[in-house]
């Protein structure tokens, strides 16, 4: 069985299910969040991936009520298009006033072929909706253009209403029918005036020529006037959700000059998707899952916790940072600290210096893991490295998070920021000489990486620890990461962390944790 099993309502349905692909959509000041749910016990595919559609609610993004029944589930006959799966897609008000979804039909017997299908509710709420059995129409004078894209992955449809061509917009996941096997992941482009008969472009949309398939796509602008269009891309290199930047809602869509190549966070947050954020169209508010592993061979899953919901904005240069929602940190850690520390000077010649702090919390032998919010500022003065040990035993064995200067001087100071295991798993030659037969992860040993990160001294890190899930904000990246089983709780692993400085010294200031039981709900 996976790990991770939080019993928060919002983060999975149920300690035995998983959370995936979230698919958002804000109502008249309501946040409606779908996403797809893993079948009880299931771990691989292709039985994880029989998915259906939950359907949760909530104003403030604290509070959230999940619907008792699925908003969409497969159908049973083995013909049927979404027999095996009903996938991701998007949520659209459509011109009569009414909920519309559009979404992935998955099909093993026919290969596993991949659809679109259509389903309606009867009022703007989307409390139960009507499918239609057949995939979408497409025009008969564009069907033709079917014969550009592969037909397996045709899929994760996003729609939008585009005011400038007074149409709606649909972006889907595909692959190019030629070109090379590796890179022929893009977006086509569908148009139509009434969400039922739907034109195909007979150029791809976007085709970057650098990756698979671009996952769970969408498109939006903000008060800024550019466009940016978000993807997640689960093969390296920058696996994870990704963003592109553009003038117009057609292109071209470029990568950002942000040092992770429009990366926000590392692969194990993933399918993250967002919806405007009520009261402030300045920024716009993400969903987006933290993968489970299972226990019986330590293989990531598909589907796991939903992450804390997150918040993005762009920058003066149209740049996109993102961050924790303070309204939700402030409301679930309003209690004391129970570490706090005005200042810790690390300091170390040519040496690495170690420094633990106090056991993290957890309630051991139960399903019900606290939440602990960490926050610290810091300052350095020629370190060469330094920052925070989780779950470090006396031989430092557990997950290091690392702060590299690439830049000091005048201005504000530019940093690698990253997440790594210790110790790294060796050549086979040393392995075998002296037994050591460390983990071969497949994100390698450094787990999560963002270069040339601007951090200011007066700006803090964030760190969230739920259960065995990790997320770390600072500079407007963030790091998600799900602890393995031997390193997290009393599953034999210590429990300690502390902080480190590598030649140099630092300074962690405004240092302080507070521990939480409560959990969205």
């Amino acid at each position: 069985m996976p790990i991770g099993l939080s019993p928060s309502p919002f983060r999975r349905p149920s300690p035995n299910q998983g959370a995936a692909d979230a698919i958002p959509i804000l109502v008249n000041g309501t946040y409606h969040l779908f996403h797809l749910t893993t079948p009880p016990h299931t771990v691989h595919h292709p039985e994880r991936l029989r998915s259906y559609w939950s359907h949760l609610r909530s104003t403030d993004l604290i509070h959230w009520s999940r619907d008792s029944s699925p908003s969409i589930v497969p159908d049973e006959k083995p013909e049927d298009h979404d027999s095996d799966g009903a996938w991701t897609g998007s949520a659209v008000i459509g011109p009569d006033g009414n909920m519309h979804i559009f979404y992935t039909g998955y099909n093993l017997s026919q290969n596993g072929k991949q659809v679109i299908i259509h389903a309606v509710s009867s009022g703007i709420e989307g409390t139960s909706f009507g499918k239609n059995p057949e995939p979408i129409s497409i025009s008969h004078e564009t069907a033709a253009n079917l014969a550009s894209f592969e037909e397996i992955d045709f899929r994760d449809p996003y729609v939008l209403f585009n005011e400038e061509e007074r149409k709606y917009w649909m972006l889907v996941a595909t692959r190019l029918s030629e070109g090379p096997y590796w890179t022929r992941g893009c977006l086509a482009l569908l148009t139509s005036t009434d969400l039922d008969t739907w034109h195909l472009e007979p150029e791809p949309f976007f085709a970057p020529n650098d990756m698979f398939c671009p996952e769970c796509p969408e498109i939006f602008t903000l008060p800024n006037g550019k466009w940016y269009l978000v993807y997640s891309r689960f093969a390296s290199p920058h696996a994870g959700t990704v963003y592109r930047v553009s003038d117009t809602p057609r292109g071209p869509f470029r990568k950002p000059k942000d040092g992770s190549a429009g990366r926000w966070d590392g692969r194990r947050w993933y399918a993250a998707k967002s919806c405007p954020k009520a009261l402030d169209p300045s920024k716009r508010v993400y969903f987006g899952w933290i993968a489970d592993r299972c226990e019986a061979d330590n293989k990531w899953m598909w589907g796991g916790d939903m992450a804390y919901p997150r918040q993005v904005s762009a920058t003066s240069d149209g740049s996109l940072r993102i961050e924790p929602i303070e309204e939700i940190l402030s409301k679930q850690f309003c209690s004391d600290p129970v570490f706090q520390r005005s200042s810790v000077t690390l300091n170390s010649h040519g040496a690495v210096k170690k420094h633990f702090l106090y056991p993290a919390a957890t309630n051991s032998g139960t399903n019900s893991p606290l939440s602990t919010y960490m926050s610290f500022r810091f300052s350095s003065s020629d370190a060469a490295s330094f920052g925070v040990l989780f779950y470090a035993d006396s031989d430092l064995s557990g997950y290091w998070l690392r702060f590299t200067p690439t830049q000091t001087g005048s201005g504000r100071p530019l940093f690698s920021i990253s997440l790594s295991l210790c110790p790294p798993s060796l050549d086979d030659f040393w392995a075998d000489q002296y037994k050591l037969y460390l983990p071969r992860e497949v994100d390698g040993h450094e787990l999560v990486r963002h270069d040339n990160v601007s951090i200011g001294e007066e700006e803090p890190v964030k760190v969230l620890m739920i259960g065995d899930t990790l997320e770390v904000f600072v500079g407007g990246r963030a790091i998600s990461y799900r602890f393995e089983s031997k390193h997290y709780g009393d599953r034999g692993g210590s429990l300690r962390y502390g902080l480190f400085v590598d030649d140099g010294e630092v300074t962690f200031s405004s240092f302080f944790s507070i521990v939480s039981n409560f959990l969205s709900n």
